[in-house]
């Protein structure tokens, strides 16, 4: 007898119920499912891939609405801190080109003194950045002289561009031996040659911009002044101290220290031409403007002008807040290269560097002095032969040539150079 009320599929001697017919549809769908995913996951496809690509550039899973507990972060990268960026900057003695090294230099109306700085070139440029002073207008529109005036030929620029200088301090009691006209054509010189230069300008717009130099990543404000004219400022245009040269008494050093801080400057670097000649003792002029410096936010200062070595050493000062600033200053640098003897035939090349002590913070380390000595020796025609040279590098051997007085000379003042300096700031170095 037939049982009209059961139902379902026969399939030979075997009947499957509607239940079991739901139980095989389902059974199929998840089979058919996981066909599907383990096909698309290898290639990145599906919604996996759009979750993983929105999460890398979202916020951390638990800050998500709706993240599953115990879901898994994404994983942060850590930053690397930078290296610590650093700087040396050399400052070398005075260079006077006096009147015996211009005889020395001409040939046939063309001076070359490429010579006279072949034995210290390297030297010179073996830092990240090179300051030189030279006591003399550099424009070429004036008589060439070296006596009580300083007119220097302007091939001087592209002698110690070749050396390594990377800046000319313009800003001496010399400037305008050649007038104001030379003094504006010696920055057309110094542009022209690529040569930096500071202490004087060829318009107002100019001296009121911040000289600043990236040096390593760092910031480096450069200001340069000097104390005297030599009274050359009484008979030219008044925009010669107006923003020409910076006459220290007719600036405003503390405006200028500021301005380079709002220009970014991590570091201010000044350079005066003050004190007296041959005087081995800084004045009390110099001392008061030293300390002005200090107080107004200066670095370091390095002197010029004595052509003798004043030694080094570091100023303090405090702000309202109780904080201490420290400057390192340099009296004088004494002589590279010039025509005078006796006392005065040496001086120093001055190195310090910047180090950055924590972030964009940034201290005066590491002063560092090299012996110079100017070697004269007899020439062809009743001139002298002049050749500047690092001390430290011919203490074993003397040059070729060099008179037995002369490397005596040499040698003493390497010990004599060290007495003035002391070692309670700067150390010596032969190169």
């Amino acid at each position: 007898m037939s049982n009209k009320s059961f139902k379902g599929l026969r399939i030979g001697n075997y009947r499957i119920t509607p239940l079991g017919l739901a139980t095989l549809g389902v059974l199929a769908l998840l089979i058919i499912g996981g066909i599907v995913l383990a096909v698309a996951k290898p290639f990145g496809g599906g919604n996996d891939a759009a979750v993983t690509a929105a999460n890398a550039t979202a916020a951390p899973a638990e800050a998500l609405p709706g993240a599953l507990p115990g879901a898994d972060a994404p994983t942060s990268v850590p930053t690397r801190e930078p290296d610590p960026r650093s700087a040396t900057i050399r400052s070398l003695g005075e260079i006077a080109m006096q009147q015996n090294l211009l005889l020395s230099a001409v040939s046939e109306n063309t001076f070359t003194f490429d010579g006279m700085f072949a034995d210290i070139s390297s030297v010179i440029g073996n830092a990240d950045y090179t300051v030189a002073d030279v006591e003399g207008s550099l424009g070429g529109t004036a008589e060439y002289s070296g006596t009580a005036k300083m007119v220097t030929p302007p091939s001087l620029i592209g002698t110690l561009k070749n050396c390594g200088v990377d800046m000319l301090m313009l800003a001496n009691d010399h400037a305008l031996d050649g007038g104001w006209t030379d003094l504006q054509a010696a920055i057309r010189n110094c542009q022209n040659e690529g040569m930096a230069y500071v202490g004087a300008a060829a318009s107002a717009e100019e001296r009121a911009t911040p000289v600043i130099k990236d040096i390593n990543g760092i910031k480096v404000a450069f200001l340069a002044y000097t104390e005297t004219l030599n009274g050359n400022e009484k008979n030219e245009d008044p925009a010669a101290v107006q923003y020409g040269v910076n006459l220290i008494a007719k600036s405003n050093a503390k405006q200028d220290i500021d301005s380079a801080r709002a220009a970014g400057a991590d570091v201010v670097v000044c350079y005066v031409s003050w004190g007296e000649m041959m005087n081995y003792n800084a004045t009390d002029s110099e001392k008061q403007i030293a300390q002005a410096l200090c107080n107004w936010g200066a670095d370091v200062i390095i002197g010029y002008n004595p052509h003798v070595i004043q030694p080094a050493g570091w100023l303090e000062s405090t702000d309202a807040s109780g904080n201490i600033h420290r400057t390192l200053c340099l009296g004088a640098t004494g002589n590279l290269l010039s025509d005078q003897y006796g006392n005065y035939d040496s001086g120093i090349i001055f190195q310090f560097t910047i180090q950055e002590v924590e972030y964009g913070h940034f201290a005066i380390t590491n002063p560092v002095y090299i012996p110079t000595y100017v070697w004269r020796s007899e020439g062809e025609n009743g001139k002298f032969n002049y050749r500047s040279l690092a001390i430290g590098q011919w203490l074993e051997k003397e040059p070729e040539g060099m008179a037995y007085a002369d490397a005596a000379r040499m040698r003493e003042l390497w010990a004599i150079i060290q007495k003035w300096m002391g070692s309670s700031v700067a150390t010596c170095a032969a190169e």
